[in-house]
């Protein structure tokens, strides 16, 4: 038998001694919700290329399973694993949960557990569970990857958004037929200008779940266009934020670096939306912040709030493999602001105090 000493060497063995091949796919819940590929996966399992988008140091994972054979529904697992100061998987963790999956479900993890074997499983310290948003976004990611149905809440979701329904039915609509009719419907002309023309404008429980599904799906350009053009017209901190995060899929683009530079460069005054504004950014947009001019104004905006705000920040983005460089070179820059000097050497003396 095949020794099983990574994940991947456990999911391409799964299921072969029970004449089925056990078909998986593997999804990063981090930051957006987004598919990893078997290869990019084995890479960085191998140590080759360090996790693309960590979140507190750990990986946050969606594994989803299925036989090739048996006519059921997919198994999955959400699974948090720490990575090192690499952002590669931290080795001893890793085969700490291999060994409990192992134990308590053979090699084949499409078999539905026993009462048993499923205590085992909830007892994993591996396990998570994500909050609703991230879990509708998840759940239409696989739904669309896999050809299934969609939920239930689907088609009223999709027509209400697309001004076929009365306003006032908002009530009724479910976050997950949000999220479903936006990842299969993203394409369509219709969607694009209701929500173009709305998104601002419905109740703000309806902007919150369209954000929350739109920052995790690529948006169409001209859609995106429009969205930037009311972003840079835009005073409401919430609105910003509802904007910033539908956005994150254009993080990358030279428009959006300029956006969200002018954001940096006029932060609100109130602390409480400054934070709320910066947390977006760095949460959901951070290929932004690889922008040098961006990073600093990022940083120095950081480093005026709370000693303890700024460390768990800046050890959340040293771990984006796109920002590590730009973020320990500031070190020894000279021409930092007071601000962000001292804090970084509070946290160097943090560093060495805790090493």
């Amino acid at each position: 038998m095949q020794s099983i000493d990574t994940l991947s060497d456990f999911l391409a063995v799964a299921g072969a001694n029970h004449d089925a091949q056990t078909e998986y796919r593997i999804y990063d819940l981090s930051r957006r919700v987004q598919s990893i590929s078997a290869a990019e996966f084995q890479a960085i399992e191998r140590g080759e290329r360090p996790f693309p988008a960590p979140r507190q140091q750990h990986a946050w994972l969606g594994i989803v399973l299925w036989s090739s054979v048996r006519d059921s529904d997919p198994y999955i697992w959400f699974v948090k694993l720490p990575l090192d100061e690499r952002g590669l998987f931290d080795h001893a963790a890793r085969q700490h949960f291999l060994s409990i999956i192992v134990e308590a479900l053979g090699t084949d993890p499409t078999v539905a557990p026993t009462a048993e074997q499923e205590q085992r499983l909830q007892q994993n310290p591996y396990i998570f569970v994500p909050e609703e948003a991230r879990r509708a976004a998840f759940h239409a990611q696989v739904s669309a990857d896999l050809e299934q149905p969609t939920s239930i809440h689907y088609e009223d979701a999709l027509a209400w958004l697309q001004g076929q329904k009365p306003a006032a039915d908002w009530e009724n609509i479910g976050v997950q037929g949000i999220h479903d009719a936006i990842i299969r419907n993203i394409d369509d002309s219709q969607l694009q200008q209701q929500i173009q023309k709305h998104l601002l404008t419905w109740p703000v429980p309806i902007q919150q779940a369209l954000m929350e599904a739109m920052e995790h799906q690529e948006l169409p350009a001209t859609m995106a266009q429009n969205l930037l053009a009311q972003l840079r017209s835009t005073l409401a901190v919430s609105s910003q934020i509802i904007l910033l995060r539908s956005l994150a899929s254009h993080s990358h683009t030279p428009a959006m670096h300029k956006a969200i530079g002018r954001l940096l460069r006029d932060l609100p005054t109130q602390e409480t939306d400054r934070l709320d504004l910066l947390f977006s950014l760095g949460a959901r947009c951070w290929p932004a912040l690889t922008d040098t001019n961006n990073l600093e104004r990022y940083m120095t905006a950081i480093a005026g709030a709370d000693e303890e705000i700024f460390i768990s920040v800046f050890r959340d983005l040293v771990m984006l493999p796109e920002l590590r460089g730009l973020l320990l070179r500031l070190f020894g820059s000279n021409d930092l602001s007071p601000e962000l000097q001292q804090a970084l050497t509070q946290l160097v003396t943090r560093t060495r105090g805790t090493a």
